[in-house]
Parts: structure tokens; C-alpha cells; sequence
């Protein structure tokens, strides 16, 4: 089994598995993390990861998480409520918008 040595800055090195480690990337943005628990204090740890320690990381078996763009995109107004989306659903009973679409010419 693969063995990551990661460093605790209290605990100092420490051995995880690649499941114990989490690597996210954004790439639209240009950053990485990974973060692990410390199996002596444990605490949670965040480090940053650049190229080099992402490659190592994936070819270790460590699954990645991506963070899609739109996630960094900036929004305005406020956020959508549930009554929100009961409104749509309402609204959607009785106007067939979709439909038209769904036929083929």
C-alpha cells in the first residue's frame, strides 16, 4: 500500500494512506490544497499544492476534488429559497415552454 509523508506543525511527519488525504484543485483559479487529520493531535491540516506535489498526490491514488469554475464566478441578488423554487415548480404546470423544443422539426 502507498504511504504519503505529509508534515504536522505540531506533531511534525506523519504516515496516511491516500484515502486520509483530500487534494482540491480549482484550476480556473490557479491553487490547490490538500488537507489531512493528524492521526496524533488530530487536528485538520491545509496545506497548499502546487503542480509537482498535485501530480505526486493523484499518481499516489489520492482522488481529487475539482471545483468547477461557475463556483468562483461572482453572483448578485439574493440567494434562491425554497419558496423560490416552489414558484417555478408551480409555474412550470401550466406553461409548457419545454415542450416545443422537444418536438422534432
Amino acid at each position: 500500500m502507498t504511504t504519503i509523508k505529509a508534515t504536522c506543525p505540531m506533531c511534525g511527519d506523519v504516515d496516511l494512506t491516500p484515502a486520509q488525504v483530500r487534494l482540491t484543485v480549482a484550476q480556473a483559479a490557479g491553487w490547490a490544497t490538500y488537507t489531512f487529520t493528524c492521526g496524533t493531535c488530530h487536528d485538520l491540516i491545509e496545506k497548499a499544492a502546487d503542480d509537482e506535489v498535485v501530480a505526486l498526490l493523484s499518481s499516489a491514488g489520492v482522488c481529487v476534488d475539482l471545483v468547477p469554475g461557475e463556483v468562483l464566478e461572482t453572483h448578485r441578488g439574493a440567494p434562491i429559497t425554497y419558496d423560490d423554487v416552489l414558484d417555478l415548480a408551480l409555474w412550470l404546470e401550466t406553461h409548457d415552454v419545454i415542450v416545443p423544443h422537444l418536438v422534432a422539426p
